[in-house]
């Protein structure tokens, strides 16, 4: 493992002596995105108050009343449109790792105005190991740093694992989903009272959920989910 984030590292050191451009149109934009370009981004403007998904009007979606998941709210500014949507699939097919800055920013914007105390840390869903060898790097682990660097929040790298090596959830249906993730991930015994759960777009909810459940089984009291897009 610490070969990959040796290669993680310099990335995110390359990353940062490159000038910062908006992600859409590569004006000068310290945020990611510049404010031209914010302006026309899919954002959620009303969200569910567990889940994250976009609603009419506030509350609590009939999913989550139906079936509450086992973690307990959501951060999550975007809808999984474009161009938010093609800046997730760069930066996870074709490292352009440069591209968790600007997702990270907007995770930041929202965040700052939670009225919710802060995680205590914040945890990327993990790759399995062979999925991360294939790959090269973790897009939720990149998000993470660029968050938890922003709002001044340690990331823990270890508490929580992928152990078992599921096929990739993209053309599943919501039950096969479930079914793919069950048993997916050990967390290790903890006193965290609130962990931020970081990954880069939420779908069927199915990974964090059970990530969240083998947190809370670890002893964790409270779970977040923070990420940059919902579908």
């Amino acid at each position: 493992m610490g070969e990959f984030q040796s290669i993680q590292t310099f990335g995110g050191w390359l990353d940062s002596l490159l000038p910062k451009r908006c992600a859409v149109c590569a004006k000068c934009a310290d945020g990611g995105f510049c404010t031209d370009c914010q302006a026309l981004l899919p954002w959620i403007a009303i969200a569910c108050e567990c889940c994250g998904a976009q609603l009419r009007e506030a509350g609590v979606c009939g999913a989550c009343q139906k079936r509450h998941p086992h973690f307990d709210r959501a951060i999550i500014p975007f809808k999984y449109r474009a161009p938010v949507s093609d800046k997730i699939q760069t930066l996870k097919y074709n490292r352009q790792l440069r591209h968790a800055d600007a997702l990270g920013a907007m995770i930041c914007q929202r965040a700052r105005y939670d009225a919710h105390p802060p995680p205590q840390v914040l945890i990327p869903v993990p790759l399995h190991a062979k999925r991360l060898r294939q790959r090269g790097f973790n897009q939720a682990l990149e998000i993470a740093r660029r968050v938890g660097a922003q709002l001044g929040i340690d990331i823990d790298y270890s508490t929580l694992t992928r152990v078992k090596n599921t096929r990739p959830q993209t053309g599943l249906g919501e039950l096969m989903r479930r079914r793919n993730v069950s048993g997916a991930f050990h967390a290790a015994s903890t006193n965290y009272a609130h962990i931020a759960l970081i990954d880069d777009v939420v779908t069927s909810g199915s990974t964090v959920n059970a990530a969240a459940r083998a947190l809370k089984r670890a002893g964790v009291k409270s779970v977040s989910v923070w990420a940059a897009a919902t579908t």
